[in-house]
């Protein structure tokens, strides 16, 4: 599974594979330049030289343009996480413009397009609420969701989803492979399946 965060998070990373993905030495990540912005487009982007629409079009072009070429790091780290389990840290802040959130569209799209179910998930955002369930229920909800040949975990941001079709809930953020959308905003107040308590 490919999974990304700030660096600010590194601390609740918790595979074993950390990289950086920028061009500065983050300490203690080996780093790989490569998939961050290049420091010219990174300087443009910072200085408000040019907008978030304009950034995000010319990094996704970068990206696209380094996962054609022969030994491509991006394409080698897709490949790498099918089998492992890794992080990749951005030293941008929690945000929805990050390049990390274009360079986690990318890769999906490049998997979709390969016909995969994979997904690289973005963990950094806001922290998930508390949930108002016993762990037990919850424990059983994602032992459910493991043995679900319908749902793959993904999420583009850290709220609580669940899927309309089965009435599943799960803490995690679950997608109906057969539609490709994650199909209700769940928020841990009463499960759809148990209808309206009064």
């Amino acid at each position: 599974m490919l999974y990304l965060n700030s660096v600010a998070n590194v601390a609740s990373t918790k595979t074993a594979k950390k990289y950086a993905i920028c061009s500065e030495k983050i300490p203690a990540m080996q780093n790989i330049p490569e998939l961050a912005p290049s420091k010219e487009l990174l300087v443009r982007w910072e200085s408000k030289e040019i907008n978030w629409r304009t950034f995000r079009k010319q990094f996704t072009e970068e990206l696209k343009a380094e996962s054609r070429e022969q030994k491509s790091q991006l394409r080698g780290l897709m490949e790498y996480s099918l089998e492992n389990d890794v992080t990749l840290h951005s030293p941008e802040p929690n945000s929805e413009h990050t390049y990390r959130a274009v360079l986690e569209e990318v890769i999906n799209e490049i998997w979709q397009r390969e016909g995969r179910t994979d997904r690289a998930l973005n963990l950094a955002g806001e922290p998930v609420e508390a949930p108002h369930l016993p762990v037990t229920d919850q424990e059983q909800m994602q032992q459910i969701a493991a043995e679900c040949a319908s749902f793959s975990s993904m999420h583009s941001d850290n709220s609580p989803k669940t899927c309309q079709r089965c009435k599943h809930l799960d803490q995690q953020v679950f997608m109906c492979p057969t539609t490709a959308q994650v199909v209700v905003d769940y928020k841990w107040t009463t499960p759809l399946w148990m209808g309206v308590q009064t």
